[in-house]
């Protein structure tokens, strides 16, 4: 009696604790790499610019608060976290929607409008997992359920805004803002005008700006091409290498066998590392080859491998091709990062300091520009350093082309 009771009086809040919990333990030890992936695929910087340059397209502001998001992502730790808190955000709107509906209909139980509550988190939940799938749409969703959260109870004050905030919302949200449509239901011809109006913006804004019709109808940074950010597996891979995670590394490789270029040079060093395998067996296995780069993951994985081979020449050409990987032409912190360190490598401060200027406008991104500037102002620094001194040294003799 006393379990009934207390399901009874806190069941919604359990469930909502329990959905959050679900949501974190799924990233966090289940898609991990995914967070990473998705945080290498973006420099957000904290300057006006970068806002404006976001607010000239439809859904811009729901593209810069995403990335504002993502940026945290490079710890999973707190990537699992922000995607548990947008879920009970998410939750405690629809909520809020749904209530008016609870009194209007009385004979339906109550645990059935909190059935309903709970589809948005968990629809959300399972379109986040798609990795082409990238924040901006879900945080143009959430932002349109706040919007309808909150309209006006009277019918022809809540028709009013909803045209006003389909214009609104449609250029700093983009098309998710087709839900605020259905506050207006059961009026069809009201719903009706707002899809119609919906439908002028999304014709004149492909007049405005530089994207096919399909794009904009669908959302202009709401779908990504999967196959340039790579496969979940090479996603895996590539954290595990950055992780340092030899161990764990051979051991799914062992038992994979996977045959693409990238993972299999991966596994490689992976052996060195662990001392399975020689210098010279490394060297053998590693592949040189263009092929080995097949999406920005696995040019991020062999640009992480070829590093610390001392192919620093060879690494930078890596890094550039992940970068221009990225699907909506974003820049990315990560690959900006390598090519700091392939510039310091190879003597060229001139071009390290041009990319620590525009990683230094990052939040995250910092705490590297701090300590690699040093090196590229002085170079006996970088003489001294343990890591690039053996590199610098390394590119300036070596007669291999892969080394400079």
């Amino acid at each position: 009696m006393k379990a009934k009771q207390i399901i009874s009086q806190h069941g919604y809040h359990l469930s909502a604790a329990a959905l959050a919990v679900a949501i974190y333990c799924f990233w966090y030890f289940l898609r991990p790499f995914v967070l990473l992936a998705r945080e290498q695929s973006q420099l957000f910087q904290w300057n006006g610019e970068y806002l404006l340059e976001r607010l000239t397209v439809p859904g811009g502001l729901a593209q810069y608060v995403g990335e504002m998001l993502v940026q945290f992502f490079v710890n999973p730790t707190l990537g699992a976290l922000i995607y548990a808190l947008l879920a009970l955000l998410t939750l405690w709107l629809s909520r809020r929607i749904v209530a008016p509906l609870s009194e209007r209909f009385p004979k339906v139980k109550r645990w059935v409008w909190t059935l309903v509550a709970f589809l948005p988190p968990l629809l959300l939940w399972w379109v986040s997992t798609e990795i082409y799938v990238p924040m901006t749409l879900t945080v143009a969703v959430v932002a349109s359920l706040a919007l309808w959260a909150f309209l006006p109870s009277s019918p022809w004050a809540r028709f009013v805004w909803v045209v006003v905030l389909t214009v609104a919302g449609y250029w700093l949200l983009g098309p998710a803002v087709l839900l605020l449509a259905l506050a207006l239901l059961p009026s069809w011809w009201k719903s009706g005008v707002a899809v119609l109006l919906l439908v002028f913006c999304v014709l004149g804004s492909s007049w405005l700006t530089p994207y096919p019709l399909r794009q904009v109808a669908r959302g202009i940074d709401y779908y990504w091409d999967q196959h340039l950010l790579g496969t979940p597996e090479e996603m895996r891979y590539d954290m595990m290498v950055r992780g340092k995670q030899w161990e764990e590394l051979v051991t799914i490789y062992f038992h994979e066998r996977p045959q693409s270029l990238a993972l299999q040079s991966a596994a490689a060093l992976a052996m060195f590392q662990t001392g399975r395998a020689s210098e010279q067996e490394l060297l053998e296995s590693v592949s040189m080859s263009n092929k080995s780069i097949s999406s920005q993951s696995s040019a991020f994985l062999m640009s992480d491998v070829l590093m610390q081979l001392g192919m620093s020449n060879m690494a930078q050409h890596a890094a550039f091709e992940a970068m221009e990987s990225v699907p909506n032409h974003n820049k990315s912190g990560r690959a900006l990062l390598r090519l700091i360190e392939t510039n310091l490598v190879a003597g060229q401060p001139d071009v390290a300091l041009k990319y620590l200027d525009i990683l230094d406008e990052t939040l995250l991104y910092r705490k590297w520009v701090q300590r690699l500037r040093p090196l590229a102002l002085q170079p006996e620094l970088l003489e001294k350093h343990a890591t690039y001194g053996r590199l610098s040294k390394l590119y300036r003799e070596s007669k291999n082309v892969f080394f400079y």
